[in-house]
């Protein structure tokens, strides 16, 4: 005992256990941390290979065959099933961990879906729990699997139904024109989950092992030369802590002490290098904030101050971009006496460069309302412009109306926007103004059409952006038609200004604290 206290009292020994302690410590916690992360990234591999997976497999459906297989059971007995079933069946045998793949549509029902594909090996087992086209899927459970309906996506979590404990991915499945028509799911079982963390758990108990290991042999080489530099570097780090990035640590010796000095010096000249970066990159920042928030300025100046005084109707609009800057835009044209071009369009994309794209569409849209005679022609001479202009592969849906004040006449077309909602004072009932082309930018000729509408005391009609029916709560659900039909329904009575208040309170509650993703745009045209 005496003995041992004895060793204790030497300094040196006392910096060797104690250093050779916090190694092994400092190798623990660093195993543990860099173990959690790995799983992290191991498990986020997953969902990205399952994503991938699912992304390619939906790329290679025959979609034209997809739409012709009955949903019925005897549809799996169809040609076309057979022929899909084959190519997807490749796909998964190139990949084993695949355990499922299938091909799930929406139906008129939120969040219950139903099948049109799903691919079993030729095991009786698998075959037992096959599912036949036209069976229904209940996914509100899987928040992930409707998110596919959108873009690729991948569960985030092991998740359970009645065919057992997966880890999916999915990607939706479109039609030429772009449209999603259904989603393509992979699911990797829960077995493959686990054996891919349990070698990561192996991996980290033997890199704790061989951290020790070292650590302890670490400590005994390097203490004899702790003691006498460990003063000199603490000196340099109070130097350096209080702001003193010249001070330079004394180099004495080739050892690892030594080099650590070295390194320390290196250091100081390196975080004074950062600083002084960090201060240009922290200015040139703040510089675009302030060239961003110039550009919003900007943007909000082509917006109309106000609604104009228009005989015969009440109008208001208001438009509330995603981001600083935004692609939707609404606008009132004079044109002849008593007549107003009334205009809401949606440009592709988000931020700048949507922005920017809005500001010529803005443009060109002015530009070919004086000019032409119909809604439709109008149209037609902005997406001939565009497609003349334009190199950015954006476009834009915008839906433009003349509103004649002397015969109350709407002559409306519409290049790929949401369909505006009408409500007759007469008969209470909301429909759909029905007047549809190709977006603007896309084909240079998009075949726009005029239709007419004579507007009675009392009617309504609301122009909108899909921001608004796409507003998502925390649960992923989107706002959608139904709730916005109801919403102006139930305000149909208030000014165009009033009723936009009331929708807009109806969207934030829906979605609560939830982010918004697009941007916002409605107009309300209200007979008076």
């Amino acid at each position: 005992m005496s003995r041992t206290l004895f060793l204790f009292k030497s300094f040196r020994a006392k910096m060797m256990f104690f250093f050779i302690l916090a190694m092994v410590l400092l190798a623990g916690i660093s195993d543990f941390l860099i173990h959690r992360y790995a799983l992290r990234s191991q498990f986020e591999q997953l969902r990205n290979r399952l994503m991938i997976i699912a992304q390619i497999a939906a790329v290679n459906v025959d979609v034209e065959k997809l739409a012709e297989i009955p949903l019925e059971k005897e549809g799996f007995a169809s040609k076309q099933y057979r022929v899909i079933t084959e190519e997807l069946a490749r796909i998964k045998d190139v990949s084993p961990t695949i355990k499922y793949m299938y091909i799930l549509a929406p139906t008129a029902k939120p969040g219950i879906l139903k099948f049109v594909v799903d691919v079993q090996t030729s095991k009786a087992s698998d075959l037992a729990t096959l599912s036949y086209p036209g069976d229904e899927y209940d996914a509100r459970r899987f928040p992930e699997m409707l998110r596919g309906f959108s873009g690729t996506a991948a569960d985030r979590k092991l998740t359970t139904d009645e065919w057992g404990v997966f880890l999916s991915g999915y990607a939706p499945i479109r039609d030429k024109a772009g449209r999603v028509m259904a989603i393509l799911g992979v699911d990797m079982g829960a077995q493959d989950v686990y054996d891919v963390q349990k070698e990561v758990n192996r991996r980290a108990v033997f890199v704790l092992f061989l951290s020790m290991a070292l650590a302890v042999m670490l400590g005994i080489i390097l203490s004899t030369g702790v003691s006498r530099q460990i003063a000199e570097l603490a000196k340099g780090a109070q130097r350096v802590a209080k702001g003193d990035l010249d001070y330079k640590v004394l180099v004495k010796g080739a050892d690892e002490i030594a080099r650590l000095a070295q390194f320390f010096n290196q250091m100081s000249v390196d975080l004074k290098l950062h600083v002084e970066e960090l201060k240009r990159t922290t200015a040139e920042k703040e510089r675009l904030i302030r060239e961003i928030e110039i550009a919003r300025d900007i943007q909000q100046s082509f917006l109309p101050d106000h609604a104009p005084l228009i005989e015969g109707i009440d109008i208001a609009a208001v438009t509330v971009p995603a981001r600083i800057v935004g692609g939707d835009f609404y606008d009132y044209i004079p044109l002849e006496k008593n007549k107003w071009g009334l205009v809401i369009a949606d440009v592709s994309g988000k931020g700048v460069p949507a922005a920017l794209f809005m500001a010529l569409s803005r443009t060109l849209m002015r530009a070919s309302a004086t000019v032409a005679v119909s809604a439709a022609e109008a149209l037609n001479h902005v997406n001939t412009l565009i497609i003349q202009d334009s190199k950015a592969s954006m476009f834009v849906t915008l839906f433009y109306a003349i509103f004649d004040a002397d015969t109350r006449s709407l002559k409306y077309s519409n290049a790929g926007h949401n369909p505006p909602l009408f409500i007759s004072a007469a008969a209470g009932d909301i429909a759909t103004l029905k007047a549809h082309s190709a977006p603007l930018g896309i084909m240079p000729d998009i075949k726009a059409k005029t239709e007419e509408l004579i507007l009675k005391k009392g009617d309504s009609i609301m122009l909108y952006t899909d921001g608004v029916t796409e507003a998502a709560n925390e649960k992923g659900e989107q706002f959608e038609i139904g709730r916005l039909e109801r919403a102006f329904s139930e305000n149909r009575n208030l000014s165009a200004e009033q009723i936009i208040n009331r929708v807009e309170q109806e969207i934030s509650l829906f979605a609560g604290g939830q982010p918004q993703y697009d941007d916002i745009t409605i107009m309300i045209i209200k007979a008076i």
